[in-house]
């Protein structure tokens, strides 16, 4: 499933491939492009079960169901994404984290940050 500014493969397993689609977490990933006005690369979107194992992700990991994306904005600290997402109005419903070079966003149903 393609958006305007994204493509399937993006969010593809980088291992296999998998992919399992998620309309909420594109909608978000195209308001960030939005907001921002710049490319939004995607570091890591599904993972199929041995990938997330060999990059040390957690067994319940919301990038396995497709759930989750670790994303950088060209140009923009990965805090300034955080922030942004924080003040949505969609930010109840969303995981949000914020490292050195990458934001983590998810669409667990409920508000969660670190």
């Amino acid at each position: 499933m393609d958006s305007k500014n994204f493509k399937e493969s993006e969010f593809s397993c980088k291992c296999c491939g998998h992919y399992v689609p998620n309309v909420a977490l594109m909608i978000i990933l195209e308001d960030v492009r939005e907001q921002f006005g710049k490319p939004v690369s995607i570091n890591s979107g599904t993972r199929c079960k041995k990938h997330n194992k060999s990059v040390g992700g957690a067994d319940n990991s919301l990038h396995v169901t497709g759930h989750a994306a670790d994303i950088v904005v060209k140009g923009i600290m990965p805090s300034a994404v955080s922030e942004y997402l924080s003040r949505t109005s969609y930010s109840h419903l969303i995981g949000l984290g914020s490292y050195n070079s990458f934001t983590h966003v998810d669409t667990r149903g409920y508000k969660a940050g670190w």
